[in-house]
């Protein structure tokens, strides 16, 4: 299979953004992307783009390519949730394997924090995110309610407790601590999360990813180079899109994807040495580790407790924060753990650098477990 390489990554610090409006913040990191990549915006001939809640173009992509000036053979904008980042990525390998494009900029971002009110950002989120308009929403639940019930459920079959989830908590704080951009990098420990008010029982404030203005963009190209990761599989999987009609409520579709880029890769999960998981809330953090196979069932929280998952443990998991520290910018979250895959096997992570790393898994989700897309990334050749 032709291969794919992630030439440049662009990021800004987390949080909440000094920029005037969404466009500006997607025009940035593509700048930042560029230059990292050694390219410019001329050599660009496809952009694809999430669609932000806060910059409601009919076709998004086309309006930043418009703002930036080019005229690309391809300007599209793709829908899946959190998993939107990779499925961008394999959407680029497929371009530049069919011979439409050549160099593809990603652009994954929004202003949920800056650009919208946090009353309007919560009602969108509850009318058009994964919360069933029938048969959940009359209920009452929001989105974090929806991962307490899967956190419930999880406890009950594996014993699950609020130590387990604190670990998490802590162990992104203390990752994000190191990278410039996170959104939160104060100390906390398991006294501060067990203080943390509670927002949906058992699932306390440090155990929610925050609302975050930012994201990340990527330049993909078919051309091998120094400092550029290539491609190495991907695999995607979907298992329902409202809890409410998921077969269980502690083990969904992830692995699938995983597999899928295994297969791809020619890999092995032994493989994997650094894995960037999606952990909107701590609880997804466990789940999506067991589900793709990185602990065995039951088991992911214990893995956080020991060490196993630290940056000099057996495998080091979410080096960046996760989206629990790093930042979670709505749909375009999963970027994150795109761009510190690659900072990461390039070995310039500064200070965070979990040592020499070979594959890397980025995994995305969307909805309450509802998508998943796994990306593996390989060293620089």
């Amino acid at each position: 299979m032709d291969q794919a390489y992630i030439a440049g990554v662009g990021e800004l610090p987390q949080g909440r953004s000094p920029l005037p409006d969404t466009m500006a913040l997607h025009a940035e990191l593509a700048r930042r992307a560029l230059e990292d990549a050694g390219m410019e915006l001329a050599q660009v001939d496809a952009v694809l783009t999430v669609p932000p809640r806060t910059d409601l173009y009919l076709i998004h992509a086309a309006a930043l390519a418009e703002h930036l000036g080019i005229e690309p053979a391809v300007a599209w904008t793709l829908e899946a949730g959190g998993a939107a980042p990779m499925a961008m990525v394999e959407t680029a390998r497929g371009l530049i394997r069919g011979g439409s494009a050549a160099t593809v900029l990603i652009v994954a971002a929004d202003m949920p924090l800056g650009a919208a009110s946090r009353d309007a950002y919560v009602k969108t989120l509850a009318e058009a995110g994964p919360v069933h308009p029938e048969w959940e929403v009359p209920y009452g639940p929001t989105v974090p309610a929806m991962f307490a019930l899967v956190a419930r459920a999880y406890a009950q079959r594996w014993g699950g407790t609020d130590e387990q989830l604190a670990a998490v908590a802590v162990h992104d704080r203390t990752a994000a601590a190191a990278h410039p951009n996170a959104h939160h990098r104060e100390a906390i420990d398991a006294a501060a999360h067990r203080s943390s008010r509670l927002i949906a029982d058992p699932l306390r404030l440090l155990d929610c990813a925050p609302v975050s203005d930012g994201g990340g963009a990527l330049v993909v190209t078919g051309v091998p180079g120094a400092r550029r990761v290539p491609v190495r599989g991907a695999g995607f999987a979907a298992g329902h899109m409202h809890l409410s009609a998921a077969a269980s409520l502690t083990s969904f579709s992830a692995g699938r994807a995983l597999e899928a880029a295994l297969r791809q890769a020619g890999a092995d999960r032994d493989d994997i040495d650094l894995a960037l998981v999606y952990d909107c809330f701590t609880i997804a953090m466990l789940v999506n580790l067991e589900d793709l196979g990185l602990a065995g069932p039951g088991r992911a929280g214990r893995g956080f407790l020991d060490g196993r998952f630290g940056p000099v443990g057996a495998l080091p998991v979410n080096t960046h924060g996760g989206l629990l520290s790093h930042g979670h910018p709505a749909r375009a979250g999963g970027i994150g753990n795109v761009v510190e895959a690659v900072v990461q096997l390039r070995g310039e992570a500064g200070a965070r650098q979990a040592g020499e790393r070979r594959l890397a898994l980025a995994h995305g989700m969307g909805g309450v477990f509802a998508t998943h897309g796994a990306l593996l990334l390989g060293a620089p050749r």
